[in-house]
């Protein structure tokens, strides 16, 4: 007989074979979805990649075709293009060779020599347009901009015309506003307002043109003075520059350097007394030891020297009376000449030293030297153009002729002397005044 198996071992095989398969019907249900979502994902990677490269294909084919009708509209456009500049070349040609043929002619010299002139008239004046254009401030305001001119500057513009720095100071000297040594520059010129009135000065002169009061007869005897002055300025200065130069004021010195050296200088002492005992006697007591200084101021007569104890200092030849010098200059130095007679009365005389002196250095005299030319040079100008001229002067009969002054002295000055000044002019003659020579 078979045996029954038992109700509790029954049922735990049969839950046991339930479980696995459950499990393999759970993941068998994974595999599927898995499955089926790859399929998913990979057909819809497929699909993108096929429209992709249709729509690749489709812009691909739809440039080519836009890209050809464009080249070939390209070529037609520069087929034409080229074919009118060769039409355009073919007329320049053409008319360039008749233009060749006609200039020689008489009218075509005269059309290129009017053409020429008008070109370089127009690009001077854009030129000069372009230059004198306002330009703007540190503010933006418009400014005028002149043009530059480093050794002239200009300063001004009157109806296009410039005005320089030399016409500024031109008009200053002549109107005694500069000094003759001072040089004006543009900075001063503003800051003394002399653009200012020069300015103004132009303005009135061109308003009283306008008006025709040039032609009135005391107005053109004032301009015809004005203007003589003005020349007669303009010679002697032109004469002097010529005659004063560096290389004359070297020649007069040296031809007066023999009169430059003054020579030996003494330096004595002396007593003048009323009569020659007197004198004899004063000579033996500075033999038997007296002091010379303490005589002096006891009984010369000298009262410039008797105080400062006969000392009468250094001094030349030429600035002592003859007697004098010849007896100071033949003593020697520490020695007492013999008594000796002058219109002073008689003197006892002590050479105390001697030295030698030099030429006067062309320094010292230069300014002398040159006045003296200057002087010089406008005196022979003006006799020779007066003998040249052969000028008379009609005096009135009543008034009473000046008496005739001898002329200055004209001749090389002696520089030697320390007190070298220049002859006075004649007063009645016709002078420069040497201001309007500065």
């Amino acid at each position: 007989m078979m045996e029954t198996p038992k109700p509790d071992q029954g049922g735990k095989d049969a839950d046991g074979a339930k479980a696995p398969a459950r499990w393999r019907a759970f993941a068998g249900f994974l595999l599927s979805g898995a499955s089926a979502l790859g399929r998913f994902i990979w057909a819809g990677i497929v699909f993108a990649a096929r429209a992709l490269g249709k729509f690749s294909i489709t812009t691909w084919r739809v440039a080519a075709a836009l890209d050809s009708a464009l080249w070939r509209a390209v070529k037609l456009l520069t087929r034409q293009a080229l074919a009118g500049l060769a039409y355009v070349g073919q007329i320049a040609v053409i008319a360039f060779r008749g233009l060749i043929a006609w200039l020689p002619t008489r009218t075509g010299r005269a059309y290129s020599a009017l053409s020429g002139a008008f070109l370089v008239i127009a690009g001077l004046w854009i030129i000069d347009v372009l230059r004198t254009a306002p330009s703007l401030d540190g503010t933006g305001s418009s400014v005028a901009r002149a043009p530059v001119d480093e050794d002239d500057p200009i300063l001004a513009r009157i109806d296009g015309r410039y005005v320089h720095l030399s016409e500024i100071e031109a008009t200053a000297r002549a109107g005694g506003l500069l000094r003759p040594d001072e040089v004006l520059t543009a900075r001063t010129a503003f800051e003394r307002n002399l653009v200012e009135s020069y300015v103004e000065q132009r303005l009135l002169a061109r308003a009283a043109l306008d008006d025709g009061m040039q032609r009135s007869p005391s107005v053109a005897r004032r301009v015809n003075a004005a203007r003589d002055r003005v020349l007669a300025s303009a010679y002697m200065d032109a004469q002097v520059k010529q005659s004063v130069t560096p290389s004359t004021v070297e020649r007069l010195y040296k031809a007066q350097a023999d009169v430059t050296v003054l020579g030996d200088e003494v330096r004595a002492r002396h007593i003048v007394v009323r009569t020659g005992e007197e004198a004899t006697e004063i000579l033996d007591l500075l033999a038997g030891g007296a002091d010379f200084a303490v005589l002096a101021r006891e009984r010369s007569i000298d009262r410039a020297t008797a105080p400062l104890g006969g000392e009468v200092g250094w001094f030349t030849r030429a600035m002592m009376t003859p007697v004098f010098s010849r007896i100071a200059f033949s003593t020697t130095p520490g020695e007492l000449a013999p008594p000796f007679e002058t219109e002073f009365g008689w003197h006892i005389l002590e050479v105390l030293d001697r030295r030698s002196t030099k030429a006067v250095p062309l320094s010292q005299v230069r300014a002398p030297i040159e006045h003296f030319l200057r002087m010089r040079t406008i005196d022979n100008s003006l006799r020779e153009l007066e003998e040249k001229s052969q000028v008379v002067y009609f005096r009135p009969s009543a008034e009473q002729a000046p008496s005739s002054a001898a002329p200055p002295d004209l001749s090389d000055p002696d520089l030697s002397d320390p007190n070298f000044v220049l002859p006075d002019a004649d007063a009645g003659s016709v002078r420069v005044e040497e201001d309007t020579l500065r």
